[in-house]
């Protein structure tokens, strides 16, 4: 009797800690599962904020380009010199380049509402807004280009930039 006692308290032991150690296992891979899927979410968000800044640094760069050859064109006419047909062309090239680049900042904003990145679209629009309004406003064959005007657009573009990417960085060492 005292055999068979100690055989089922052997066995309750066994089967108990056969019982912990299961359960254990089967927690701590869910919580693998869950911090793999967090780790993963978090790449992903990060990723998502990398092509944006991509993105915006692009359009930047176009613009930096448009500005300088519009520059270009406003010097020339200043000093009543003829600006080469090919540099014309390369303004014209410039231009399309500018579009495509808007078509991806498009992409990028709403990446950022997906996102739910309110203040951040917000000072993406902003940037863009100034793009657009200085190539609304310089062109070529357009009399009355100032060159004051000009740079202090080309200025407020640089700090609406400067603004954002502040943002998103801080928005990105968050995430």
């Amino acid at each position: 009797m005292v055999e068979v006692i100690s055989l089922l308290d052997t066995t309750a032991k066994v089967a108990l800690g056969a019982l912990i150690a299961g359960l254990s296992g089967y927690w701590l891979s869910g919580m693998r599962t869950k911090q793999n899927r967090n780790q993963q979410r978090t790449e992903h968000h990060r990723a998502i904020i990398e092509d944006i800044a991509q993105q915006a640094e692009q359009v930047h760069h176009v613009f930096m380009k448009y500005f300088e050859l519009i520059q270009e064109y406003m010097n020339a006419t200043k000093n009543r010199y003829d600006w080469p047909e090919s540099r014309k062309s390369e303004l014209y090239l410039v231009i399309d380049e500018l579009v495509s680049s808007f078509n991806e900042l498009t992409a990028a904003e709403s990446k950022l509402l997906l996102l739910n990145e309110k203040r951040l679209y917000k000072g993406l629009r902003k940037f863009r807004s100034k793009v657009i309004f200085f190539r609304r406003h310089f062109y070529i064959d357009k009399k009355d280009l100032s060159d004051n005007e000009a740079q202090d657009i080309k200025r407020e573009v640089s700090k609406l930039r400067e603004q954002f990417f502040d943002a998103l960085s801080d928005r990105y060492a968050q995430v």
